[in-house]
């Protein structure tokens, strides 16, 4: 072969390279073009911006330009998992287009019906499209035969649909584009880097099939840092400004100072509600900041993404809709907030800053707790060396299968069941499918009437061509309401039932877009919310559905790994602060970012609590709660729980469980004793293999807990209504319903694959059983630093049960932040002066300026010093006021009297939540010996309100 591949391409085509200044091939084209150009299935993994397009479709242009040609039709198929991706890829291929004379055209749901019949009366030579729209061309006849020329077909992102449904779908729309084609089709995958890419190959290619898998290790220069800011004192007074808490502000102000240090910047976050939150946030620091994500309208999306590119905008806050390969332009930072929760998130994350192949791509994570940061560090360690973890396909999936099998019924004018199986069997999902189980799934499909059987074979019906038309997606189908902007009519985004049923009325302030609307009409007949832009910085987050990608087992264990790591170098280096130190420099990150964590080791140590590992699972128990220290990610604990819930169940030690990646919270119904405890540690982890397959049996027997994802199934099955909302009831009567059907087993396929993990708790039981995982119990008065985070989201217990260290930190941090609130006061003796000033800057015993009183009335955040004055001078003018105008002054002048008497110290204690002046003077009153004891005071107060909230009026 030539020392420069470009040399065996058409010479138009090196014409068009020598115009776009591309002389040499990066390495993925070095390694893809030849055996692309040889006709083999080739699947090319390499990072972003490694020039893996070019690779895949200038040999596939040379094919097209030198082999014998077939008249009219189309010849090359582009399939992108998304459309923005569609129009990415349409615009990057104009110029090819046109030197070339290649008709390339786009065509998905939005294809103007125009634009569809000229595509039927002249195809294109390449069509770009996506896994649904292929769906629906498929059983067009003047589309089959458009498609009977194709050669080759392009799957961009293969990363992104092999464990999705949607993969699974076009694995077999890949067989049926064979049957119209009647002939090999070449396939070709472009993937970003992944951890199983044999099988990703086999996935592609289908059974019986040769794959060529080139990985291109990447020279591409990567650098990671994990950040972990600590609050100033300008982060205290931001945290006032913007009502935040100074931590958030200290974070915020540091993804602050690295966009302005930057040209562009992406600021990935993990969820849509984050994305909007800090969008919000960001924007009162900076007028450049965008928002992008799923529910925002395509309209939008594509006018953020062309301004991010023509710099109009600095910095986009987004989702993992541009981790994929949408183009906007040159990025030089990647900024993740929070745990990326996965390796490959992670390199595809950073890999989009620097979007050259020998540009650096920087990448830096902003953790916000100890568990955050040590899973952070972990999945950086494990980025530098290669460890992603493996993608895992849906294999055999029913519903997909279905809807399949109505599709060859349409497509074919009929067909039988046995070639119907043999046509699945070659789509690698389902290469292994049991023929009793086709023919179970074939006889529900006859009785649902979705096919009918005619002489031993499959036919269409009215009602299953309706049902394939209307399931070309296998995304679970949420109705989505639009919010419309009054003032110009353009939607600007989406929200789904729960937020319209239980969250949305008239007047609510919603944040959309990292801006603040008010909605202003509810139209309940056409399904939209009407708003207009609002000033108010208190706004609502929408309710988008979807939920946080789990974190998987390979980097749960790694950080468990990292926290053994940690205690070991304490342990030898007898002190928290060198052994920081020195983890901190082999792991090339900042000591900050290990500080918090080895806080939590060190409290767990004079405890006498055992430090969880990927080796040490601790069972703790503190009142009524066991708290299981699991460090196995959250699919292996969510099984634990299921099986732990069954057992302890039998005895009744249980009411109710959580879990996250680290940890299962159970609550008992009584306090638990030693006695207690031993017998749990006796109950639940001496279990066999076999024990744990029944008990998770037993407990899907009792619960059920999967409901929600019955019902996507059912409807992609066509059996209920897709985008139906179901109440409560009927939604625990889903699994009853559908008992023994093909819809169940689906559904419990699923949950066995997204949700659950029983091979690994397998393989767990047997680890502790043979010594390889220890087993620790530890009964404690008061939780360890280790259980306190799920604690604080779940359970009903008094916050102050903590250890000494971290009180001693919470008392300084709420005296630093009451100090940076600004305050406003209104002189109640003269009526003519108020002031707006920091706490930190009043003076002991604060005056009128005017008069010299002290008697100074703290005026609420929600109200204007002019307004108390005004209500004042009513009263003294002996003019009428309203019962709710009297109840404000007489809060005014108790408030007065508080500062009249205490002075700065009465200001601080009012700002508290939920102390109002009684409570205030009643902790203003005692004795303290020093600062310390008066602010925890505060704190006891503010907890004690928190707690007993739905029973007061207001605030005492």
């Amino acid at each position: 072969m030539s020392g420069n591949v470009f040399e065996l391409l058409h010479s138009k085509i090196r014409e068009g390279l020598s115009i776009l200044g591309m002389e040499e091939p990066t390495p993925p084209q070095a390694r893809g073009i030849g055996p692309i150009l040889r006709g083999e299935n080739v699947l090319l993994i390499a990072p972003t911006a490694s020039g893996k397009t070019e690779a895949a479709l200038l040999p596939l242009f040379h094919r097209v330009m030198t082999e014998p040609k077939e008249s009219g039709g189309v010849q090359l198929i582009y399939v992108t998992p998304l459309r923005a991706l569609n129009r990415d890829i349409h615009r990057r291929l104009e110029f090819w287009s046109e030197h070339l004379d290649f008709d390339i055209q786009i065509r998905h749901g939005d294809t103007s019906q125009s634009i569809r019949r000229k595509q039927l009366a002249a195809p294109p030579v390449m069509l770009i499209t996506t896994p649904e729209t292929l769906q629906a061309v498929l059983v067009s006849g003047q589309m089959r035969e458009n498609f009977r020329s194709v050669r080759s077909v392009v799957i961009d992102e293969v990363h992104e649909l092999a464990e999705s449904k949607r993969g699974v779908q076009l694995t077999i729309g890949l067989e049926r584009l064979e049957l119209a084609t009647g002939r090999p089709v070449q396939r070709v995958g472009l993937s970003a880097t992944i951890g199983n890419p044999e099988e990703i190959g086999k996935f592609l290619a289908g059974r019986g099939r040769l794959v060529h898998v080139v990985e291109v290790p990447t020279a591409k220069p990567f650098e990671y840092r994990v950040e972990f800011p600590m609050p100033t004192e300008e982060d205290f007074d931001l945290a006032g400004d913007l009502r935040m808490s100074p931590d958030a502000a200290c974070r915020l102000r540091r993804i602050k100072e690295l966009v302005d240090e930057h040209q562009s910047t992406l600021v990935f976050v993990n969820g849509r509600g984050e994305a909007e939150a800090m969008g919000h946030r960001m924007s009162t620091l900076s007028p450049d900041i965008a928002v992008h994500h799923g529910s925002l309208s395509r309209e939008l999306r594509h006018t953020i993404e062309d301004d991010f590119k023509e710099g109009r905008v600095k910095a986009i806050v987004c989702t993992s809709t541009l981790q994929l390969g949408i183009d906007v332009g040159k990025i030089d930072l990647s900024v993740q907030y929070h745990s990326p929760r996965l390796v490959s998130a992670l390199i595809q994350r950073v890999g989009r800053a620097g979007h050259r192949l020998a540009a650096l791509s920087k990448g830096i994570i902003i953790p916000t707790y100890s568990d955050d940061a040590l899973e952070s560090i972990s999945a950086v360690r494990r980025a530098r060396e290669g460890k992603l973890e493996p993608l895992r396909i849906q294999e055999g999936a029913l519903d997909v299968l279905a809807h399949q099998v109505v599709g060859l019924a349409i497509e074919l004018g009929g067909v039988s069941p046995e070639e119907t199986l043999t046509i699945s069997r070659r789509a690698y999902p389902y290469r292994a499918f049991p023929e009793e189980e086709f023919r179970d799934l074939a006889n529900f499909l006859v009785s649902l009437g979705l096919v009918a059987r005619v002489g031993g074979r499959l036919k269409e019906t009215g009602k299953g061509r309706r049902y394939y038309f209307e399931n070309l997606s296998m995304i679970p189908d949420e109705r989505r309401y639009p919010f419309v902007n009054v003032l110009t009519d353009r939607v600007i985004g989406t929200v789904g039932d729960e937020f319209w049923s239980l969250r949305a009325r008239v007047g609510l302030n919603v944040i959309m877009r990292g801006r603040v609307w008010r909605i202003v009409q509810i139209d309940e007949e056409e399904g939209r919310l009407h708003v207009i832009p609002s000033d108010d910085p208190l706004g609502a987050l929408p309710g988008w559905d979807g939920e946080l990608v789990p974190v998987p087992f390979e980097l749960a264990e790694e950080t468990g790994r990292l926290r053994a790591e940690l205690a070991a170098e304490i342990e030898r280096l007898g002190s928290k602060e060198l052994a920081v130190k020195a983890l901190a420099e082999g792991l090339r990150v900042e000591p900050e970012a290990l500080k918090a964590a080895a806080d939590e080791v060190g409290a767990a140590g004079s405890m006498g609590v055992p430090v969880p590992t990927d080796r040490r699972i601790v069972l703790e128990a503190y009142e009524k709660y066991l708290i299981i220290h699991s460090s196995f990610g959250e699919r292996v604990n969510r099984t634990l729980g299921c099986i732990f819930d069954a057992i302890l169940s039998e005895h009744e030690l249980i009411l109710g469980w959580w879990n996250d990646a680290y940890r299962i919270l159970v609550e008992a119904p009584k306090k638990l004793d030693k006695f207690d405890l031993e017998k749990v540690a006796k109950l639940l982890l001496p279990l066999s293999a076999e024990d744990v397959e029944k008990r998770f049996l037993e407990y899907l027997e009792a619960r059920f807990p999967f409901g929600y994802k019955m019902k996507f199934v059912a409807e992609r099955f066509g059996v209920l209504r897709r985008g139906k909302t179901l109440s409560s009831e009927m939604m625990d009567d889903l699994h009853r319903r559908f008992k023994n059907t093909p819809i169940y087993r689906e559904t419990m396929r699923e949950a066995y694959q997204e949700k659950v993990d029983l091979d690994r708790v397998k393989w767990l039981v047997n680890a502790v059983s043979r010594g390889e995982v220890e087993v620790s119990a530890k009964l404690v008065a008061n939780p360890s630093p280790f259980s306190r985070h799920i604690l604080m989201e779940y359970a009903d217990l008094e916050e102050l049960m903590v250890p000494e260290y971290v009180i001693k930190d919470e008392l300084e941090y709420m005296r630093k932040s009451l100090e940076a609130r600004m305050v406003q006061l209104a002189c109640l003796n003269c009526g003519e002066w108020n002031s707006k000033e920091r706490v930190r800057i009043l003076a002991q015993k604060p005056e009128c300026s005017n008069c010299g009183s002290s008697l100074l009335a703290l005026v609420e955040r929600n109200q204007s010093p002019k307004d108390v004055l005004a209500l004042l001078k009513q009263w003294k003018d002996q003019e009428p006021l309203s019962p709710e105008e009297q109840e404000r002054l007489t809060y005014s002048r108790k408030t007065a009297d508080l500062i009249l008497s205490y002075g700065r110290q009465a200001v601080i204690a009012l700002l508290v939540h939920g102390v109002g002046p009684q409570t205030a003077y009643q902790i203003l009153s005692r004795m303290h010996r020093d600062e310390k004891e008066f602010y925890r005071d505060l704190l006891k107060s503010k907890i004690q309100y928190l707690r007993t909230k739905p029973y007061w009026n207001d605030k005492k």
